[in-house]
Parts: C-alpha cells; structure tokens; sequence
C-alpha cells in the first residue's frame, strides 16, 4: 500500500475537500482493509468520533495518491460486509 507515502494509517487524522462546495472536512482513519487487491478506508468523521454512535465512510484508495467514492452498489456492497465481518471479530475479541 502506498498510504505510507500519503500519510495515511489508522488512528491518523486526514483532511478531505469537497470538490462541489471547497468545504474541508476532518475524519479518523478507523480501519484500512483490503478486498481483492483493492485498499478501502473507513473513515468516521472527527466530530463524531466520541459519540456513542456515529456516521461511518468509505473510501477507496486507487494507487494514484488520490482516495474515490464508492459508486458502484455491487462495490458497496463487498465493502459493507467487509466492514461488518471486521466489527463482528473485533467484538468477538472483547468478550
């Protein structure tokens, strides 16, 4: 993963501008995961990070120094379930 290189790993904050409206936006890096050869993040915006419940996003990182929306719903869907299987052992592990 060349995450490194953008400075990104877990429990980093990381900065990401909204194209439309110029708006910054701060999130934690709360996961990093893989499914077939593809780098997804799971980001939770900073401002909700100690509530008790809270948004949840997902990004994929494409190699080229730059992370895209998840669009296709297929996608979505791998990525979901990754994340949830990933939640489920964590709390496993707790017991």
């Amino acid at each position: 993963m060349d995450l490194d290189k953008m400075g990104i790993e877990v429990g980093e904050y990381i900065t990401l501008t909204d194209e439309e409206s110029g708006h910054e936006y701060e999130y934690l890096v709360m996961y990093i995961f893989e499914i077939e050869d593809r780098v997804y993040l799971c980001l939770v915006p900073a401002d909700q990070e100690d509530q008790e419940e809270y948004e949840v996003e997902f990004l994929r990182y494409d190699g080229t120094d730059t992370l895209q929306p998840i669009e296709d719903e297929k996608e979505w869907e791998q990525v979901e379930a990754t994340f949830e299987t990933l939640m489920n052992e964590l709390d496993n592990e707790e017991v």
